[in-house]
């Protein structure tokens, strides 16, 4: 900001300078020539000015107080033209050749910043539309306007008409990026009055009327429409969240292989393939800071981020918070009753293992994970807690308000058939069907973190201990679950066939006898 506020500030000086010095020493200003002997072009000029300074002053103050993102570009815009209109508004007596330069020297200082807007909005740099070209164009312009109508005025805004055009052709090279249009026509308008001005087919009171309008519409319109748009597309980056992140990733990744595969594109394919990385990279947030927060709330809920961040970094003030425990861990654990735990593993999983290399088992598991994990996010109550090995753990809900066990018992029942469904999908190496096994139970856990070096959110209990004991127990492609689930599932309508076959006398390691009951598989789902 301070950068902008030296360029206003050098704005002020060059038009003081120039109207004290330069204007006075190569034309005789004549007192009589001012905009006040012109009742027409005088009210025109107040009316609008006036008028202007209202919409500016607004602008202003909505950018400095009210906007989500501040665009110093667009407020040092909008101090350049206020100061332009209250000069017009505070001596009446200016003369039209003082009101050209003035008018000049605010179109010098105006547009580069106009340029920046519109470069930021499309992630461009003022070289990319080579600004040197229009600089050429208008600063011996200004300098030569005391010498109109002369041949000299005429000849020279001839000859810098040539970089003007050059910079107007850089600038449509962009043509396919927004508002480049919109300064193509401001440009071209200017360059029209430019052409009358200089032909004098009308009057030199209304040119003065038509240079006054462009002011008013054009460079209010570029302002408020890009900084706009500007706006919008910082809010939109500021509240990307990891799942926005992770869109626009996949989105990015996608158009890049779209890319490699078709070696043939067509011109049009190629500018909107440019535009649309364009667009996706510009989403992701500049700053890492929210999204590092948002992923430790992620893996470490119920506040247990602050406990571990204080504990981790050693914070002499810390005291565990009430039902903390005295692990070596941040030792904030929670309690929490009703829960579902799902385990699920790969049958013959060791001897793929011993079949296959490394990178294989890695693939493999990754895809056969990446399928799981695509399908565990169509159910809101569901967390996926950890893989080990072949091993998937998945609970419901401990991120809950309220008890909902009917509802997260559906799900997780839903999603352990949608697994047995998917597996049969999965390719393997040596082209032979996956099969697996689930056990479900529902009981009391305690969710917290155990250790310190890297936070993991963990949750532990007897009621774990049985969910993975009735999947080690299960048959292959079975869905083996406790005496609790069974009798909740009487209570709820899954939208399709539930058959539990009773399996008396299980034995469960370190728990005993117990009677399970096995969900048979399905060949297709439900998906309502």
């Amino acid at each position: 900001m301070i950068n902008i506020l030296f360029y206003v500030v050098c704005y002020y000086n060059v038009d003081l300078l120039l109207q004290n010095l330069y204007l006075p020493y190569v034309v005789h200003v004549g007192s009589n020539d001012t905009i006040a002997n012109y009742g027409n072009l005088h009210f025109l000029f107040n009316i609008t000015s006036y008028f202007m300074l209202f919409l500016y002053s607004y602008s202003l103050a909505y950018n400095i107080f009210f906007s989500k993102a501040i665009d110093r570009f667009s407020i040092g815009l909008t101090i350049v033209y206020i100061k332009f209109i209250v000069d017009i508004i505070i001596y009446p007596n200016m003369t039209l050749i003082e009101h050209e330069m003035h008018r000049g020297v605010m179109w010098v200082f105006a547009t580069p910043l106009m340029l920046k807007m519109y470069c930021n909005s499309n992630d461009l740099s003022l070289q990319n539309i080579n600004l040197h070209y229009h600089i050429i164009a208008i600063v011996p312009h200004v300098l030569i306007i005391p010498f109109k109508p002369s041949v000299i005025y005429i000849t020279s805004t001839v000859v810098f008409s040539l970089p003007a055009f050059l910079f107007l052709k850089s600038l449509y090279k962009y043509h396919h990026l927004p508002f480049t249009n919109l300064y193509i026509t401001v440009w071209f308008i200017y360059m029209a009055i430019n052409i009358i001005d200089i032909t004098q087919i009308f009057s030199p009171i209304v040119i003065h009327a038509l240079y006054n309008i462009a002011d008013t519409i054009c460079k209010f319109l570029c302002n408020v429409v890009i900084s706009n748009y500007n706006e919008k597309e910082s809010i939109l980056r500021k509240t990307m969240d990891l799942q926005s992140v992770n869109f626009t990733s996949h989105m990015i990744k996608t158009i890049k292989e779209y890319e490699t595969n078709n070696v043939k594109l067509s011109p049009a394919c190629k500018n909107l393939i440019s535009y649309s990385k364009r667009k996706f990279l510009d989403k992701i947030p500049n700053t890492s800071e929210k999204l590092k927060i948002e992923l430790l709330k992620k893996i470490l809920p119920f506040d247990l981020d602050d406990d571990f961040m204080k504990c981790r970094y050693g914070d002499s003030n810390y005291t565990p918070t009430s039902g903390s425990g005295s692990g070596s861990g941040s030792g904030k654990n929670k309690e929490i009753d009703m829960i579902c735990i799902m385990f699920m593993d790969i049958v013959n999983y060791t001897e793929l293992a011993k079949k296959h290399n490394g990178d294989t088992i890695f693939k493999l598991l990754d895809n056969i994970y990446h399928h799981f994990d695509t399908i565990i996010k169509k159910y809101p109550h569901l967390q996926k807690i950890e893989t080990i090995g072949d091993a998937y753990m998945v609970v419901g809900d401990i991120f809950r308000q309220e008890n909902n066990h009917h509802i997260v018992i559906k799900e997780i029942i839903l999603l352990a058939i949608e697994f047995m469904s998917e597996i049969k999908n999965i390719k393997t190496p040596d082209d032979a069907p996956l099969c697996i096994r689930i056990g479900i139970n529902l009981g009391t856990v305690n969710v917290g973190i155990l250790g310190n070096e890297i936070p993991r959110l963990c949750v532990v209990g007897n009621a774990v201990n049985v969910a993975a004991r009735l999947q080690s127990t299960a048959d292959a492609d079975t869905i083996q679950i406790s005496r609790h689930i069974y009798e909740k599932t009487e209570e709820i309508n899954f939208g399709i066939k539930i058959d539990c076959v009773e399996k008396d006398n299980i034995f469960l390691k370190n728990i005993g006898s117990v009677t399970t009951y096995n969900i048979c598989p399905f060949a297709s789902i439900y998906t309502g």
